[in-house]
């Protein structure tokens, strides 16, 4: 007797942990369709060390989302010529209709002199020798959001957040 009642909460715990797994997963689709992405609304130098980003979001979802830690290198060839770190938690409220919102980003460039030749690579629309890595932490309501991206070509990954390299290219002719 002992031994069947065990046998079955063994398998009453299991099927718990079965059937939450099977809820995290759709509650992460559901989110997915209902949270947007919808471009970048400005970048700005607000030092010689620090940017901030606005952007465009909307958060259908009835969970607040944070992003906690960001951080992306930027290569050129094989060499890291520096990266950008989110300084400070960024909030979206749930049931957001496309608001704007601001976050602010540490720049370490290590040698400043060496983006003169990349500048001018994108100047003549050449990305093709820059690369992006990237992670992303962070909570949609109950589930945490880890996001991480290696060696991802700079086009593709501006395209993602709704940015042409060829706007930029614009920008800095």
């Amino acid at each position: 007797m002992i031994r069947m009642v065990k046998k079955w909460l063994t398998m009453s715990l299991l099927m718990a942990v079965l059937l939450s797994l099977g809820s995290c997963s759709n509650t992460m689709q559901k989110m997915r369709r209902k949270v947007k992405f919808e471009g970048i609304e400005s970048v700005t130098p607000t030092s010689l060390s620090t940017i901030q980003i606005e952007v465009r979001i909307k958060n259908q979802t009835a969970y607040n989302l944070h992003l906690q830690d960001a951080v992306a290198h930027l290569y050129y060839r094989d060499r890291e010529i520096g990266s950008l770190r989110l300084q400070e938690q960024v909030k979206i409220p749930r049931r957001t209709e496309s608001e704007v919102f601001r976050s602010n980003w540490l720049v370490d460039v290590g040698n400043p002199l060496s983006l003169l030749p990349i500048l001018g690579k994108v100047r003549q629309g050449d990305w093709s020798e820059l690369w992006v890595d990237l992670e992303m932490e962070g909570r949609g309501g109950p589930v945490p959001v880890n996001l991480s991206r290696e060696k991802m070509p700079l086009s593709d990954f501006l395209r993602t957040f709704g940015v042409d390299a060829e706007s930029l290219t614009n920008i800095f002719n």
